[in-house]
């Protein structure tokens, strides 16, 4: 038979102080709950499915290198490390850890267990995305640096600047993987479709959308992560001649002729607090929606 493990919402308030008998045995359960999330992402097929698409982007840059060796290095990196990976994998492996923070426990049934104990909904939803953020911002650093290892390894380029360029580039994707993750989680809470809603939102949103020069972008994770490199990060290309082509105010719609200073455009700091008020805006939202949710858990039938 199903039946609702919880009659009614829990007080969402994650600053409210704890009973002293109790605290210790609550503190101790999430951190179980955290190292039992990790456990299974571990164990599970997708960090191995992921891990293949995230290797995509090396195995292209080998064969960059190895047919075009004259093209310039920032070529493959902007093309690989800064549209391939933030515009379709980091958004996408966001989703697929982030859509099953509390989905795969009711699928799994193992949602009954979590509910038996005292620990508030709120609770276990936050320590379960804590998990899932570690687990992707793992992914995305050990990735992106394998993509960036296969780009400039044997290039002649500089060490201190390939470790420079290494290290901004997998701060800002973890940035941007952690508001996908805390949106996509926010979505899988209050819709039972995320998978579907989260790719058409990949494809229209992140993936056209943010690559038109209009004000609907500026409710785009991307647009703000590209206003980061660029301001941060050196996209030049010099041609014959001394001519200097600028790869990312071209490919990003950044018109340099009118507002070469993008005067128009948010200052990075700004971009750095839009993006982490907007994740921590969601995960309070899914929590809070989560605490006031029922969740229907299947009991075992009676002789």
């Amino acid at each position: 038979m199903t039946t609702p493990a919880a009659t009614g919402p829990d007080t969402f308030n994650p600053t409210a102080p704890h009973v002293s008998d109790s605290s210790y045995s609550i503190v101790g359960a999430l951190w179980t709950l955290f190292t039992l999330t990790l456990r299974q992402y571990v164990r599970g097929k997708r960090w191995m499915v992921m891990g293949v698409l995230f290797l995509l982007p090396a195995g292209l840059a080998i064969l960059i290198r190895s047919t075009a060796r004259e093209v310039p290095t920032v070529v493959p990196e902007f093309l690989l490390a800064w549209m391939f990976i933030p515009q379709i994998l980091l958004p996408l492996v966001a989703l697929v850890y982030a859509s099953g923070i509390i989905q795969d426990e009711q699928e799994e049934q193992t949602i009954t267990y979590l509910l038996m104990r005292p620990t508030p909904k709120w609770a276990i939803y936050l320590v379960k995305l804590l998990a899932t953020l570690t687990t992707t911002v793992v992914l995305v650093a050990l990735f992106t640096t394998v993509t960036y290892a296969a780009v400039f390894v044997g290039s002649g380029v500089d060490a201190a600047t390939i470790r420079e360029r290494c290290l901004n580039t997998v701060g800002i994707h973890s940035l941007a993987v952690v508001a996908y993750c805390c949106l996509f989680g926010l979505l899988s809470i209050v819709i039972k479709r995320t998978l579907v809603i989260g790719i058409l939102y990949i494809a229209v949103v992140e993936g056209v959308l943010a690559n038109m020069p209009f004000g609907i972008r500026l409710g785009t994770v991307i647009y703000y992560t590209r206003l980061i490199a660029y301001r941060t990060m050196d996209f030049l290309v010099e041609h014959r001649h001394g001519r200097k082509e600028n790869f990312a105010a071209e490919a990003w719609q950044l018109d340099l002729k009118k507002d070469p200073q993008l005067l128009l455009h948010p200052e990075q700091a700004t971009c750095f607090k839009v993006l982490i008020i907007a994740s921590v805006v969601c995960a309070l939202l899914a929590a809070w929606q989560c605490s006031r949710r029922e969740f229907h858990v299947k009991t075992p039938e009676k002789d």
